[in-house]
């Protein structure tokens, strides 16, 4: 389901807000309600994935929405971006209404990898100092957070491998995703390389996958990106490191102040 479209940040390499829509839009919460209420007679009680470009963009609204959902009895997904973390109210609510995890592109943990990333700002490089402080905020209400990278941002070097897995082992975050930065025909991102001969080739949608790579990195070959990436998931997505990524949200869950004992120890031990 979506419950919204389009994302204020317009990054330079994302397709869905440049491509799809250029204003951020909402549905109305009686209209998610009713959507939600439809699959609940195909499901008694469903999983849903809102899938959404960046939800909470508007707070009041969703706090609205929250409100609504919490009497649906359904468990849920989506993705944001990092301000969600700074409102607790907004936390709260997430969670009682049956948020189990929010995928939030953190896009990279170098300010020179984020640099430019966006067309008006650098709102994501701005936030970087406080990643590690909101990914503990969240999760501390019960919300896993899925953290995304991407991989081979004109910042990145060689060394941008060994800095993603430092930091997902040391901001402690559930889950995490790392990408190929991949140049959409259309985007701003496709645009600006083609003009630089950076494009493999032209037009190549079999390329545009997220795990292909369609361009040349500024600051490594092409068999440098290749093989650091598949280095880097291997250890990633290895038994030992998502055991240890799951060994310690469960025990930051038992001394979270922000869940009642029953919960916390509900979720600590699924």
């Amino acid at each position: 389901m979506q419950t919204s479209r389009g994302c204020p940040h317009r990054c330079e390499f994302c397709a869905s807000s440049i491509l799809l829509t250029r204003h951020y839009k909402l549905k109305p919460v009686e209209k998610v309600i009713a959507e939600i209420r439809e699959l609940k007679n195909l499901w008694r009680r469903p999983f849903v994935e809102f899938a959404d470009d960046n939800s909470f963009v508007h707070p009041q609204h969703y706090k609205r929405l929250l409100r609504e959902l919490a009497r649906e009895d359904v468990n849920w997904f989506t993705e944001s971006d990092i301000r969600v973390a700074h409102d607790e109210e907004l936390l709260q609510l997430m969670r009682d209404s049956g948020c189990q995890q929010v995928l939030i592109g953190l896009e990279s943990p170098s300010h020179a990898s984020l640099r430019g990333i966006e067309l008006h700002a650098d709102w994501k490089r701005r936030q970087l100092d406080g990643y590690r402080s909101a990914i503990a905020r969240i999760q501390a209400h019960g919300i896993t957070v899925n953290g995304c990278f991407i991989i081979g941002l004109d910042g990145d070097t060689p060394e941008v491998f060994d800095d993603v897995l430092r930091f997902v082992r040391e901001s402690g975050l559930y889950e995490v995703q790392v990408t190929f930065q991949t140049a959409f025909p259309g985007t701003p991102l496709y645009d600006r390389l083609q003009k630089e001969g950076r494009i493999l080739r032209d037009e190549a949608w079999e390329l545009c996958t997220l795990f292909d790579i369609n361009f040349q990195p500024k600051n490594m070959t092409v068999a440098q990106l290749q093989a650091g990436f598949l280095s880097l998931v291997e250890q990633l997505y290895s038994k030992e490191e998502t055991a240890a990524r799951r060994r310690r949200y469960r025990q930051m869950l038992k001394e979270s102040p922000h869940l009642p004992r029953r919960i916390g120890k509900k979720i600590c031990t699924r």
